[in-house]
């Protein structure tokens, strides 16, 4: 398979974006399947080439932003065209803009559409929402992500996780909001625990507010240091103990529901 030279955005170009998105919102709904007409916004080049080489490939479309089974197969292609690039061409803004408008275009347009008036592109496809945040906005960066994250060579199918993370991205969106979204380990342990709950009550609609509790009970062991000491089996205990709470509390609150709607219904219903 041939080899390509990876590109960052030009720091004039990015600039020239940000400063036109209202303008070229508008052009780029205008054309689905190219990019080229944004080099008439921007007075010199759109891209730079860089030493580091990648496996030349090419991403499937998907019939739209829900279909699962096309972005986990695009999500674990780019982790294995790029995860041997350095850390700092990964996060990187500029890398991932050349991502979306040439390497990805087709396929970035499916997963995030651009619209008139909406910040879309601005975060998304821009990633102006920092550091970390801009990343697990971004377009394709956060299919990278995801994988990087949630990859398990432990596993028989190391993408295990990876599959049950875009079947569900509730299920890890709230822990990349966190500082410690970057320590590998309390993300694994995180997702190891929601699967086995998910297994345990398969006939329990989620709830994403779960989710978001559990974000925060591990930010508590952070602001103490705790999570430091913590291996990954003892975050997915941890993490199996309080989502199980919360499911037998949500399982307890329904049946008292039930029970007071039958009351109430036995009042009100003819008497024979």
């Amino acid at each position: 398979m041939s080899k390509i030279h990876i590109k960052y955005m030009t720091d004039e170009a990015l600039e020239t974006l940000k400063a036109n998105t209202s303008v070229i919102t508008e052009r780029l709904t205008e054309n689905q399947t190219s990019s080229t007409r944004l080099s008439k916004f921007v007075p010199s080049e759109l891209y730079v080439t860089k030493k580091y080489e990648i496996e030349e490939f090419t991403l499937r479309v998907p019939k739209d932003e829900k279909d699962r089974e096309t972005d986990i197969y695009n999500s674990i292609l780019l982790y294995e065209r790029l995860h041997h690039l350095p850390l700092y061409v990964l996060t990187d803004e500029r890398f991932w803009c050349w991502m979306n408008f040439e390497m990805g275009y087709e396929v970035a347009l499916k997963y995030m559409p651009v619209k008139k008036n909406s910040s879309v592109f601005k975060d998304h496809w821009l990633l102006t929402q920092g550091k970390r945040r801009g990343l697990f906005f971004g377009v394709l960066s956060r299919c990278y992500f995801r994988v990087a994250l949630s990859v398990d060579n432990t596993l028989d199918d190391p993408y295990e996780l990876t599959k049950f993370v875009i079947e569900n991205p509730l299920r890890f969106r709230e822990l990349t909001w966190q500082s410690f979204s970057s320590e590998k380990m309390i993300v694994l342990g995180s997702l190891k625990a929601e699967k086995r709950i998910q297994a345990e009550y398969p006939h329990v609609e989620e709830n994403t507010k779960h989710f978001a509790e559990i974000a925060k009970h591990l930010s508590k062991l952070g602001s103490v240091m705790l999570l430091d000491c913590m291996t990954e089996k003892d975050i997915e205990e941890y993490v199996y103990k309080k989502y199980k709470e919360m499911m037998e509390e949500e399982l307890a609150n329904r049946g008292t529901i039930e029970k007071i709607k039958d009351a109430v219904m036995s009042i009100f219903s003819p008497q024979t």
